[in-house]
C-alpha cells in the first residue's frame, strides 16, 4: 500500500529547466518498462570490455581531462591515458571540483557550476548554484548536488531542483525527466519520486532504512537495503512498488550497478563481505570476506573492473570476480578508476601510472594534478573535432571503425538487445502481428531488402518526408550491413541515407522511421540507445533535405 507524507512533514519545490537548445545532447538515461525479473534470452551474460561499447564505438569513449588551474581540456584514449585524441580550444576558469555526466561534464567553482560539452560545440553554459557544503552524488542518469534539504539534479538536458523539509541521504535524476530521493523526514526514511515540473512528489513510501542507494534499470528502478537490514530490495520507478532482493548476509554499505545494468555489487558491515548479484534473478554470483567494511564502489566505464575504498586502503576486482586486490596511491574523487582490460588509472607520489592487471606500474604522461574524468564522446568521432588533424589519422580511425564493426558478432550490439518495437509510419509484417498502441492506420510494407556491397549496384530510393533516428553512419556501404538486418528481425522499418558532406565525401546513414513527429523519432532514439546501446540521433527528412542531397 502506497504512503504518502503529510503537508505538515514535508513541503517541496521543483523548479525544472531545459538548457540551451545549442547544448543539447542524448540524455545519459534509456529505460526499461518496470523491473527485470529475467535475463534477457538473447543476452544471458553481461557485456564488457570493447564488446559494452561496440554499439557505437570504442573510439568514442575515453578520458577527459579538466585542468584544475585554468586551461583547456583534452579528450584522451581509455586503453592508452598518454594519448591525446583530443585538445579543446575554450580556455577554462580555475575549477574546484567536476564531475562527469558521460556525455558532459559539471565544471565546479565554489558554489557556481557551469555545464561544459564539446558538442555540437564547445561550451560552458551556466547552471544553477549550489551551496558551498553541497555534496556530489552520481549515478548513471547523470548526478545531483545534495545539501540539507535540498537537491540539485543535473543531466545532460535538464536541470531540477528540490526542496524538502527533512534530511536529504541520496537523490538522483531518473527517466521520464525525474527526480528520486531518499529523505530522513518526520515520520523515518522514505523514497520520494518528482514528475517533471510538479511541486510535490508524485509517489512516497516509508522504507524504514536509511542505508546505500542505487539507481538500476536505465533509470527506472532503486536498489535499496532491505527494511530487516540484511539484504537488498529493488523498487520500481515512479509507482515505488518493491519488485525484487535478496540475502547478503548484513546490512549493505556500498552499492553500485554495472555499466552493463546487469551486476549489482554490494559491499555489508555486519560480516565485512564484497558481494556480486545477479541482477536478472536476483543470483549470487559469488563474495569474499573483507579485513575492513567498504565504504565506496566505482566500476569501471566499460565494466572490466571496478575500484573500492574502506576509508584507509584502495581496491580493485574484475567484474564478476569477488577477489580484491591492493591499489596503490592516493584516493580521489576522480581517481583511481577503472579502464578495459583490467588496467587501473591510478594516482601515486611519482605521477599517474598505468596499475596492470598482470602487476606492475607503467608511467601515464599528463597532468596528474587535473580531473580525469570517464566520458562518452557524441556521434562524432573526436579525431574529427581536433584542431589540427593529419589526414592519415583520420583514416587510420575510420580503418579502425569499420574493423570493429567487423569484429562484433550480431546480437551483441551495445548494451542488451532487448526492447519493444518503436512507432514508425512503416513497419513490417512480423511487427504487425502483435501491434503497439496507436498503430492503427499504419502501411503495412515489405521489409526492405539487404543493402548491396556495390553502391552503384542498386540506387538508394528516396525516402518518405518525416523524421528518422539514425542508427549508424558509415563512408562504406557494408558497414551497415550488421546492424540493418538485426534491427529489420525486431520488426523496425529501416532506410538507408546517401549524402555528401561539406569536404565532397560520401557517407550512408541507417535510419529508422519514418515517424511523424520529432517526439516520435527521439523516443525510437531512446529505445536504440537502451536496448542495443546505440547513440541515435535524429534527421529530419523534406524537401529542403531532397534537394540537398539530389544536388542541382
Amino acid at each position: 500500500m502506497k504512503s504518502s507524507w503529510s503537508r505538515s512533514s514535508s513541503r517541496f519545490v521543483v523548479r525544472g529547466a531545459k538548457l540551451p537548445a545549442a547544448l543539447l545532447l542524448l540524455p545519459g538515461v534509456g529505460g526499461a518498462s518496470g523491473a527485470c525479473g529475467s535475463a534477457p534470452e538473447d543476452q544471458p551474460t553481461p557485456l564488457e570490455g570493447p564488446a559494452l561499447v561496440s554499439g557505437s564505438s570504442l573510439e568514442r569513449y575515453g578520458l577527459l581531462v579538466i585542468p584544475r588551474d585554468g586551461g583547456v581540456a583534452q579528450f584522451r584514449s581509455i586503453e592508452s591515458p598518454s594519448t591525446v585524441r583530443w585538445t579543446g580550444r575554450l580556455s577554462l576558469g580555475g575549477v574546484t571540483a567536476a564531475y562527469s555526466l558521460g556525455s558532459a561534464v559539471v565544471l565546479r567553482r565554489g558554489r557556481r557550476l557551469h555545464l561544459y560539452t564539446t558538442l555540437p560545440v564547445e561550451a560552458e553554459a551556466p547552471l544553477p548554484d549550489a551551496p558551498a557544503e553541497a555534496r556530489w552524488i552520481a549515478s548513471p542518469a547523470g548526478g545531483a548536488f545534495v545539501s540539507g534539504g535540498r537537491i540539485l539534479a543535473i543531466t545532460p538536458t535538464r536541470t531540477a531542483e528540490v526542496d524538502a523539509d527533512g534530511a536529504v541521504q541520496w537523490a538522483a535524476p531518473a527517466a521520464g525527466d525525474r527526480v528520486v530521493a531518499l529523505v530522513e523526514g518526520a515520520d523515518g526514511a522514505a523514497l520520494a519520486v518528482w514528475e517533471a515540473g510538479e511541486s510535490r512528489p508524485a509517489t512516497t513510501r516509508t522504507i524504514g532504512t536509511s542505508g546505500p542507494v542505487a539507481l538500476a534499470g536505465w533509470g527506472r528502478t532503486i536498489v535499496t537495503a532491505s527494511a530487516d537490514g540484511r539484504g537488498l530490495t529493488e523498487w520500481s520507478i515512479p509507482e515505488l512498488e518493491p519488485a525484487e532482493g535478496t540475502e547478503i548476509g548484513g546490512a549493505p554499505s556500498a552499492l553500485a550497478i554495472s555499466p552493463s545494468q546487469h551486476r549489482v555489487f554490494a559491499a555489508s558491515i555486519d560480516r565485512p563481505r564484497f558481494t556480486v548479484i545477479d541482477r536478472y534473478d536476483w543470483r549470487e554470483v559469488g563474495s569474499s570476506r573483507l579485513d575492513a567494511p567498504l565504504e565506496t564502489l566505482r566500476p569501471g566505464m566499460t565494466g572490466d573492473r571496478l575500484v573500492a575504498w574502506d576509508g584507509s586502503n584502495a581496491w580493485t576486482a574484475r567484474a564478476g570476480e569477488t577477489r580484491l586486490d591492493a591499489v596503490p596511491g592516493e584516493w580521489r574523487p576522480d581517481l583511481p578508476l577503472a579502464l578495459p582490460g583490467g588496467a587501473v588509472l591510478v594516482s601515486t607520489e611519482s605521477g599517474l601510472g598505468i596499475l596492470r592487471s598482470e602487476g606492475g606500474i607503467a608511467a601515464v604522461e599528463g597532468p596528474a594534478d587535473a580531473w580525469w574524468l570517464p566520458f562518452r564522446w557524441g556521434r562524432r568521432l573526436p579525431v574529427a573535432s581536433a584542431a589540427v588533424v593529419p589526414e592519415d589519422t583520420l583514416e587510420d580511425a575510420e580503418e579502425a571503425l569499420d574493423a570493429l564493426a567487423d569484429d562484433v558478432p550480431p546480437g551483441r550490439i551495445g548494451l542488451l538487445t532487448v526492447g519493444r518495437v518503436g512507432r514508425t509510419l512503416n513497419r513490417s509484417p512480423e511487427a504487425l502481428d502483435d501491434p503497439a498502441p496507436g498503430d492503427a492506420g499504419f502501411e503495412e510494407v515489405a521489409p526492405p531488402p539487404p543493402a548491396p556491397d556495390d553502391p552503384a549496384a542498386a540506387p538508394l530510393s528516396e525516402l518518405p518526408g518525416g523524421f528518422y533516428a539514425v542508427a549508424l553512419s558509415s563512408r562504406q556501404l557494408a558497414g551497415l550491413g550488421q546492424l540493418r538486418p538485426l534491427l529489420d528481425r525486431s520488426g523496425y522499418s529501416t532506410h538507408v541515407l546517401r549524402r555528401m558532406d561539406e569536404v565532397g565525401d560520401i557517407w550512408y546513414r541507417l535510419l529508422v522511421g519514418p515517424f511523424e513527429t520529432r517526439p516520435d523519432a527521439e523516443t525510437a532514439a531512446l529505445e536504440l540507445r537502451r536496448d542495443r546501446g546505440i547513440d541515435a540521433w535524429i534527421h529530419e527528412e523534406g524537401e529542403g533535405e531532397q534537394a540537398m542531397r539530389r544536388g542541382p
